[in-house]
């Protein structure tokens, strides 16, 4: 059977000569850490360019970034943040890249809410979007959760293959130039002070742009000989869960639904980082309540040298609360619960007092940015 354009509304775009919006999610891998200039050289920026240099000069159309990926992001954490971050900025194409990030979670069906929450938000969105799914990977033999040692990309795929969205086997696709030049993973990965097993050098983007590239002409190749996906076929039901297709993000230094004890203040505007619209910063003891609708919830906090472990209690039972703190600052989302039967629920967090072991520097916080709830009632 031969393969269909799966990506007809953004190459309809294209060749239409008009815009096209290409939104990118993931994590470091999309933000393109490893590269030496993450504006040219990582392979978002040479895909962008290539988009442009490739059909431009033929159609005249225009292609713009949509940015939404975020360091250290799985992907039922970026579910919360597609209204914020990619939506409303109407993509016509979508890049989603979470294999490697979501890799060590545990909890396996939330990683399918996730993905799935994820591409039936773009499908189903007032434009429809067109998705690619990425399996990025990592050094052979360094995935302790499979038994090769690569990156399992068998929980995207799936996703992928019910929603009949290309998948792109980076991975494999890396490996197999490598093997056949005679090089290694020491020739795509960064320079560290120990080896990285998942960042990729120029030339590792490279490879990754490659590899995307291959795919998006192989779905052209497809669209102009008449083998197109339908389009207007209706999105099919959820395979596992719509929990994480309906998302809220609330701003806690706003919201009604929000009470503050304690201690807190924004901080400065200028320090907030641009995936956040504010920061509340607690001393401990200080105490967020929540009161939601919903079946599932979430809090985004900014991780920094010295922050802050925040207690957590739901619906009067204790349970595992974020820990804010990293030698690196950044910003990291945390889904406390899902699967909660639809109503109302009441969160409590509490910023805990600080370690002896860990915290080690004067008046250490916890900084909140966001808090989620999924399973919304749709509207």
């Amino acid at each position: 059977m031969e393969a269909k354009c799966r990506l007809p509304l953004a190459v309809q775009k294209i060749f239409a000569a008009s815009h096209c919006g290409v939104a990118f999610l993931g994590g470091s891998l999309t933000t393109g850490v490893g590269a030496s200039n993450t504006a040219e050289t990582s392979w978002r920026a040479l895909f962008l360019k290539y988009l442009y240099r490739r059909y431009h000069p033929v159609y005249h159309n225009q292609v713009t970034e949509i940015m939404g990926a975020v360091g250290a992001s799985e992907s039922f954490v970026t579910a919360f943040t597609m209204e914020r971050n990619v939506l409303r900025h109407n993509p016509d194409l979508a890049l989603v890249e979470f294999c490697v990030n979501d890799r060590g979670v545990p909890d396996k069906n939330l990683v399918l809410k996730g993905m799935e929450g994820i591409v039936r938000q773009l499908l189903l969105a007032k434009n429809r979007c067109d998705v690619m799914i990425l399996g990025t990977g990592c050094r052979p033999g360094t995935d302790p959760g499979t038994v090769d040692g690569f990156v399992d990309h068998s929980l995207h795929r799936r996703i992928a293959d019910y929603y009949d969205v290309p998948f792109v086997d980076i991975q494999g696709y890396i490996n197999n130039a490598l093997r056949h030049r005679g090089q290694n993973w020491d020739d795509v990965s960064i320079e560290f002070e120990e080896k990285d097993n998942v960042h990729l050098n120029d030339y590792g983007n490279w490879l990754a742009f490659e590899a995307i590239r291959n795919c998006f002409e192989d779905n052209v190749a497809a669209f102009l000989q008449g083998r197109k996906k339908d389009w207007r076929q209706p999105v099919p039901p959820p395979m596992v869960s719509d929990e994480l297709q309906f998302t809220r993000l609330v701003d806690p230094s706003r919201a009604r639904d929000v009470i503050l004890e304690g201690e807190w203040k924004k901080k400065d505007e200028g320090l907030v980082p641009w995936y956040f619209d504010n920061l509340l910063i607690g001393t401990p003891g200080s105490k967020i309540t929540f009161t939601f609708q919903g079946t599932a919830v979430a809090v985004f906090g900014l991780m920094y040298n010295n922050g802050l472990k925040v207690n957590a209690v739901l619906d009067g039972k204790k349970i595992p609360g974020p820990y804010l703190l990293h030698f690196i600052e950044f910003g990291k989302g945390f889904v406390l619960s899902h699967g909660l039967p639809f109503g109302q629920h009441c969160l409590e967090l509490t910023v805990a007092e600080p370690s002896k072991r860990h915290n080690k520097l004067e008046n250490p916080t916890a900084q909140i940015g966001y808090l989620g709830v999924g399973g919304v009632k749709p509207e």
